[in-house]
């Protein structure tokens, strides 16, 4: 029997070229550093995942509610870039459509 490995997604890339403003006159956080936040959570929530899964793919797994928590913590983390990155676009086509 063959067995399919696990592949992973590739991690994505920090946002490095964005000019950096770091917080509004209201005292609110940049949509830059909110995104920043949320790739770096993404990426290390993707690899812990990854950790787990190979672990427990060698049998060398010891708590298994370890591995389920980090496997939901990815998806929130991925859920929260995808909405991110989803109201960032529609967002700016919104702009783009405005009378000037």
């Amino acid at each position: 029997m063959y067995l399919v490995p696990i592949s992973s997604l590739t991690p994505i890339s920090s946002i490095q070229d964005v000019p950096e403003n770091t917080s509004s006159e209201s005292g609110q956080a940049s949509f830059k550093s909110i995104m920043q936040d949320a790739l770096n959570t993404l990426q290390e929530s993707q690899q812990a995942a990854a950790e787990d899964s190979y672990n427990l793919a060698m049998g060398d797994i010891s708590s298994l509610h370890s591995l389920m928590i980090n496997s939901a913590m990815e998806a929130t983390a991925v859920e929260t870039v995808v909405q991110l990155t989803s109201r960032a676009v529609s967002t700016y086509k919104e702009i783009m459509q405005m009378q000037i």
